[in-house]
């Protein structure tokens, strides 16, 4: 019995590790364009929409897209804000969501860039 105990209380406190943490805040952005042609900063944001998520960036140009989670990885459809074309980005989801590595490329790109977002940390109201 105390180890059905103890089973069901692990479960119960690790559920955002065992069903997902959710991804919604804001993202710091770090990146380098496929092929090791330039790097990029800026911002993201992430919000959860049902069983999906909307996320844009604002990396010098603006890009929107639809992502889901699948264990631990991220995947995002996204295109520039005139939707003009479109690509993809994986992330790993690292430290309950604090962290997301990826990569990406345009559609029909067969090299791959590298991105790194860290979300955030809110600040406590004083």
């Amino acid at each position: 019995m105390r180890l059905l105990y103890a089973v069901v209380m692990f479960g119960l406190l690790n559920a955002g590790t065992l069903f997902g943490a959710d991804l919604s805040g804001t993202y710091d952005v770090t990146g380098s364009n496929p092929g090791g042609k330039g790097s990029y900063a800026g911002t993201a944001m992430i919000e959860r929409n049902g069983d999906s998520y909307r996320m844009a960036w604002k990396v010098g140009t603006r890009y929107v897209g639809t992502g889901i989670v699948n264990n631990d990885c991220f995947s995002v459809a996204y295109t520039d804000s005139e939707g003009g074309w479109f690509g993809i980005v994986t992330y790993r989801i690292v430290d309950d969501g604090r962290r997301l590595e990826g990569e990406w490329c345009g559609h029909g790109g067969s090299v791959l860039g590298q991105e790194v977002l860290t979300r955030r940390v809110e600040k406590a109201p004083e």
